[in-house]
């Protein structure tokens, strides 16, 4: 499980995080929405380190580390843990699907490569891409290019996955079969926390929502819940404005 408290962060004077918490469960997927300039991408940085927050704390199964004070060891044994699906899919550009898998298995975990491989094509397999395996990105759509940074998060075997916008750089065709991707990737019982603004998708794959707004938690609850009896004004102006009226009711 993860579980973060008081997690602050701020740019100059523009203060960006509030003191967020959150705690995600093994096997639970928890969907963060929010406007944009909410803060939700910054949080799900400071939880990997690709940003340093100035305040918090991280707990990532038996791993606990201050967030503004972690060394380089800690941070190795949050990363260890987690791995992290980017909305600009982060492939290498000069190796194949299979290596941009088996890169992290190779160099981080220290698997010997023919294991590596095996296991690269057991997860490119479960992406629908074992066909594209010797392709370099150049030569992969943008929906396939994100189903390898899938393939790549689930390979590492982590105890979180987060997933920061994973469809926004898709054209609209593309979106489903990186949702239909993240969705069996959900039946792998890992823990995932996903920043979108698929709302639809949110409510549909989540088994907690999270709305964000101004750098602090406004509310959170099962899906129905936020769908249909959000208790704050906050939220019910939000969803008004971005879920289907068909699919909201006050």
């Amino acid at each position: 499980m993860i579980e973060v408290k008081g997690v602050r962060k701020s740019f100059g004077r523009t203060e960006v995080l509030k003191g967020i918490d959150l705690a995600v469960a093994t096997g639970e997927v928890v969907a963060i929405i929010g406007p944009s300039g909410s803060g939700k991408t910054t949080f799900l940085r400071c939880l990997n380190f690709l940003e340093r927050a100035d305040g918090g704390h991280l707990t990532v199964g038996d791993v606990s580390v201050d967030l503004r004070k972690a060394g380089a060891r800690q941070i190795r044994e949050v990363r260890l843990r987690t791995a992290m699906v980017f909305q600009d899919y982060s492939l290498f550009s000069n190796k194949t699907a299979l290596e941009n898998v088996t890169e992290g298995l190779i160099v981080a975990r220290g698997r010997p490569r023919d294991e590596a491989e095996r296991i690269g094509l057991a997860y490119l397999e479960k992406v629908g891409l074992l066909g594209k395996k010797d392709a370099y990105p150049a030569h992969l759509s943008g929906g396939q290019q994100q189903r390898v940074g899938i393939a790549r998060a689930l390979a590492l075997s982590p105890e979180v996955i987060l997933f920061d916008e994973p469809t926004s750089s898709l054209d609209p065709e593309r979106v489903e079969e990186v949702l239909d991707c993240i969705r069996n990737a959900a039946r792998e019982g890992i823990a995932m926390v996903v920043v979108t603004h698929e709302l639809p998708f949110a409510f549909d794959i989540a088994d907690r929502i999270v709305f964000m707004d101004g750098g602090v938690v406004v509310e959170e609850s099962d899906p129905r819940t936020m769908r249909i009896a959000p208790r704050e004004e906050r939220t019910r102006r939000f969803l008004g404005r971005v879920l289907p009226a068909a699919d909201y009711e006050i």
